[in-house]
């Protein structure tokens, strides 16, 4: 999910689990803590390709939480000591317990991350760093308002509740237990639509390897489906509240020299992994010779590019000569009001 989501979550967290023990304060370590795993993003600067091989890495591994959560839950109980001294209270040692709440906040916080993110189709390497496998369950789209909606419902009440630690951790349980079903029925609409698409492929008579579905921006109840065959990939849409069979756009599988020459480029390789294998290839003439792409058919939009709006690219002399290596593009995606009237008119149906 978005980092501002996963703020809020690791908030609702603290809020549920914590607020008794540790007060209002758990929520704004929640909060800070909840960002904290985002951050490998900084490994972007390092290179054009370093944010697909460290986002969503180590810090976003199942054993991030229990090995690294106790020093930031210990360094988050010395602050507030310090601050306490620096208010002139008086130096008395903590029971036990708030150390351990700190602690256990920061572990749960550093883990939730994660198994959120699982529900995306970025692709989460759950098992860093003993393996480098992309984990994604087709739920939910990064952005979804109602999840982001539902958390701050939650913390809203926490934030008012002064003086009824029950009723910020009653609202914040409500939360999570409304989002762990919101997001079990993202699945299940995902997994109803790819039994739907392969259904009607049958009864059409079109022979199909595997099927997927995608969620598209801000909804999890229409979603982009993609069917691959052995001769093309097939992009249609669906939703859960029409029964229009689906419309496919087809789009022919390339055999050619040059995508080979490519693909057996280190920068592909990368590609290729981070697309979960999910790549289309193509060529297209150029004045100097050609251009072959390939782009992540996981991410496409209704309305846009409907394949793939990010991949790279190879400029390719006439004597098939690669002219540098392959570079990441991303196509601009349209986003005017018209538009998105009509996207949400294809969502109802």
């Amino acid at each position: 999910m978005d980092s501002i989501t996963q703020s809020l979550l690791g908030a609702v967290v603290a809020q549920a689990g914590f607020r008794r023990t540790l007060g209002r304060q758990a929520m704004v370590a929640g909060a800070l803590l909840g960002a904290v795993p985002d951050l490998d993003v900084v490994a972007g600067f390092f290179g054009p390709y370093a944010n697909w091989v460290h986002h969503r890495g180590i810090t976003h591994s199942i054993f991030f939480g229990p090995v690294v959560g106790p020093f930031f839950g210990w360094a988050i109980w010395r602050f507030h000591r310090w601050r306490a001294s620096r208010r002139g209270e008086p130096d008395r040692p903590d029971p036990p317990e708030v150390l351990r709440a700190w602690i256990w906040l920061a572990v749960l916080v550093l883990f939730t991350h994660p198994i959120i993110d699982l529900f995306t189709s970025y692709g989460t390497q759950l098992l860093a760093p003993f393996s480098r496998h992309r984990f994604a369950i087709d739920a939910l789209p990064i952005i979804d308002p109602v999840y982001s909606l539902a958390l701050i419902a939650a913390l809203v009440i926490g934030t008012v509740a002064k003086r009824r630690p029950g009723a910020a951790v009653g609202s914040a349980a409500a939360a999570l237990l409304f989002i762990y079903a919101y997001s079990l029925m993202g699945w299940a609409i995902n997994e109803s639509v790819r039994t739907t698409a392969r259904e009607e492929l049958r009864r059409a008579g079109q022979p199909f390897g595997e099927v997927l579905a995608y969620p598209q921006m801000f909804q999890p109840w229409f979603r982009r489906v993609v069917a691959e065959t052995p001769e093309s990939v097939m992009v249609g849409y669906r939703s859960v509240f029409g029964d229009r069979p689906i419309e496919w756009e087809t789009y022919p599988l390339q055999a050619d020299p040059l995508i080979d020459r490519v693909a057996a480029t280190p920068e592909a390789a990368i590609f290729t992994w981070f697309a979960m294998g999910k790549v289309f290839w193509q060529v297209s003439e150029s004045p100097d010779g050609a251009v072959v792409e390939a782009v992540d058919y996981r991410y496409g939009m209704w309305g846009g590019d409907a394949l793939g709006f990010w991949g790279i690219r190879t400029q390719v002399d006439r004597d098939g000569h690669l002219l540098g290596p392959p570079v990441k593009f991303q196509r601009e995606r349209s986003a005017s009001g018209s538009l998105l009237r009509q996207y949400w008119r294809e969502i109802w149906g």
